[in-house]
């Protein structure tokens, strides 16, 4: 019998981590991260209108913000887009069965709009909890509830 692999990603407003589960068994394993900081640089050269994002490296697409979004709404719209695009690199790379969101719970919300299809078609779980910064070795036991380990 195939081992099911799971995704989790751990997001808040500030970070996001991808954690891979390779079957019951297996632990944990800490897989990439991004941090809202990284994007800050393009976020000053490319989106410095009010209201708008750079989507991507190349400031290609942009995306448009409800004038009525607060900034604090706005910045976790735009760092929802970048975990996204991380999301479908690593959904990509590492080909899982599952997907997990664990997440604060207003970028929850924002997150569940913004994935891809494989990815959400896949998702077995949401967690409306930020557990981006506990270690990796305390995670299990958050995650019993929708994770064989």
């Amino acid at each position: 019998m195939k081992a099911v692999k799971t995704l989790i990603v751990l997001a808040d407003d500030a970070a996001a981590r991808f954690v891979l589960n390779e079957g019951v068994g297996k632990g944990l394993r800490e897989g990439t991260s991004v941090s809202a900081r990284e994007f800050a640089q393009d976020e000053v050269e490319y989106g410095d209108r009010p209201g708008r994002s750079a989507a991507g490296p190349g400031g290609m697409a942009k995306h448009g913000f409800d004038p009525h979004q607060s900034a604090d709404e706005a910045a976790r719209a735009r760092f929802a887009a970048r975990i996204a695009e991380a999301l479908e690199r690593e959904w990509h790379d590492q080909q899982p069965d599952r997907l997990i969101l664990a997440s604060a719970p207003k970028m929850l919300g924002v997150l569940r709009g913004v994935i891809g299809t494989g990815p959400r078609a896949a998702l077995a779980a949401e967690l409306p909890k930020d557990l981006v910064n506990i270690p990796l070795r305390d995670l299990e036991g958050h995650l019993s509830g929708v994770l064989a380990l």
